[in-house]
């Protein structure tokens, strides 16, 4: 087991709070709208001139990362994640600037639509170098931050815009992917992907850039070449079919090694927790918490409520950051979905009891399930589904699904944004949050039978596993075919 040094504590921290950044501004993207809806209707109704409208300046910005996720992929194979955030912050920058200046509804659609493409680069890049930087035994720890900047990023919107017109708010939200771009210059590109592409010198100098000892280096380039060679050369058990052989010298990015179980196994596993996370209705408080509160009737102001459940979200989310590498990330996001859906419950049952003017003594309910809801969703949902998408997917593949299902996330995102105001008009708002709750809990069964352990796995061990499932699973099929056989004949003689 290899001695983790101060200094290189301190080197990976700096690293992942670093490229955290990218993620803080995904924050004030979606915390943007909260505090900006209504400042628009005040300050520019020209600019928000109905609800149709105010729809898509809300929900835009995950269509734009549905394709910006898309187009992570090949920047992050052919440039390394560092560099793909990089080339990315300048967009970023614009996009916000151009926000600051528009005088019409379209420029604003349209400049949130490339915040949002920014968004969907950020999300499989950052989340993907700190992983790969970050030593296995903090990985956990380190691979939560992008979320806990996240938080960050939504709080510091929700304060800033009660203060702030909307698009003073833009303005200084500019000023974090131009750090972003300015800090990554300092740092080492992923050692992992140096490796694989064949610049090892490179990649030997950044990971004793990142943990200082040269010895600690040769193991972790080792064992990266392990991986490397499971993917790209033939292994000579018996149990290997030509088919599998040739799929293997063919590439990591052919459909036939696509289509492996042990890709395939860990994609969908990946894929479905973070469309899970979208659709326990999270964007839908954080996008329409102003609203929510201002319908509800509560007896507190809407913008204090929001600022409380913002800061809830920081507290919590550090609070799990110092919990996933301890308990694991099985244990973290049952608890997770099993606290989103009473707190769901509970919102929906006050809109039931307000609906019918019953809910007179119940003021504070509204706040209450908000805030358990997010400590709920900061306990796991909140970091966990990014911090597997790095770990599940194997090594040679990793870019391109990880963009892919970043992607298929920020779908599920826009969905659920742009249906939360349909909904709530069509079954009302007691019943969308029970639907909300009901995911939520369908959340905790998928993850109970479905999902593996990864806390103190390396990369490697976590794809071995994939490998040895898939071995297991044609093993049994085989002895299950020959069992069938056996039974025919016998049925056949009689």
């Amino acid at each position: 087991m290899t001695i983790i040094t101060p200094l290189a504590v301190f080197r990976q921290a700096w690293l992942a709070f670093t490229a955290s950044l990218g993620y803080l501004t995904i924050g004030l993207v979606r915390g943007w709208s909260s505090p900006a809806i209504p400042s628009m209707r005040a300050l520019s109704p020209d600019v928000a001139p109905n609800d149709d409208i105010i729809s898509w300046i809300s929900a835009v910005p995950p269509l734009g990362a549905f394709l910006g996720s898309l187009c992570g992929g090949p920047l992050i194979q052919n440039f390394g994640p560092r560099k793909a955030l990089m080339l990315n912050a300048p967009i970023f920058c614009s996009s916000w600037i151009l926000i600051a200046l528009a005088s019409h509804w379209g420029l604003i659609i349209i400049a949130r639509a490339l915040t949002g493409f920014c968004v969907g680069v950020v999300l499989p890049s950052a989340q993907i170098y700190v992983s790969e930087c970050a030593h296995p035994r903090m990985r956990g720890m380190m691979g939560s931050l992008p979320a806990l900047f996240m938080a960050i990023g939504i709080l510091v919107s929700y304060i800033l815009g009660t203060f702030l017109s909307w698009y003073a708010l833009a303005g200084v939200s500019a000023a974090f992917p131009a750090s972003l771009f300015v800090l990554l210059q300092f740092l080492p590109e992923s050692p992992t992907w140096l490796q694989i592409h064949g610049r090892t010198t490179e990649a030997k100098s950044a990971f004793e850039w990142l943990q200082r000892e040269s010895a600690v280096a040769t193991v972790e380039l080792s064992t990266i070449e392990t991986v490397k060679e499971t993917v790209a050369s033939l292994r000579t058990n018996e149990e290997k079919t030509e088919t599998e052989k040739k799929t293997i010298l063919k590439g990591a990015y052919t459909r036939e090694a696509l289509l492996r179980r042990p890709v395939l196994v860990p994609f969908g596993i990946a894929v479905g927790i973070l469309i899970f996370q979208q659709v326990s209705g999270i964007d839908s408080i954080v996008f329409y918490t102003v609203s929510i509160f201002q319908a509800s009737g509560s007896t507190l102001g809407e913008y204090e409520a929001t600022i409380i459940v913002g800061a809830v979200q920081v507290v919590a989310t550090i609070a799990a950051i110092m919990l996933v590498d301890a308990h694991g990330r099985r244990p973290l996001l049952l608890a997770s979905g099993a606290t989103m859906a009473v707190s769901m419950t509970g919102l929906g049952v006050y809109f039931y009891l307000y609906d019918r003017g019953e809910a007179t003594n119940l003021g504070l309910l509204p706040l209450f399930s908000q805030l358990v809801f997010i400590v709920g969703y900061s306990l796991g949902y909140c970091n966990i589904p990014f911090l597997l998408m790095s770990e599940l997917l194997p090594t040679a593949q990793r870019s391109l699904l990880g963009s892919v299902a970043s992607a298929l996330n920020l779908g599920a995102m826009f969905v659920v944004i742009k249906t939360f105001p349909d909904l709530v008009t069509l079954i009302g708002s007691d019943t969308t949050f029970g639907l909300y709750a009901f995911l939520c809990l369908t959340s905790c069964v998928f993850v109970y039978f479905l999902l593996p352990e990864t806390k103190g796995k390396t990369l490697e061990e976590i794809e071995q596993y994939f490998e040895n499932l898939s071995k297991k699973k044609k093993k049994d099929d085989r002895l299950a075919g020959k069992d069938a056989t056996g039974m025919n004949s016998q049925d056949s003689s009689q």
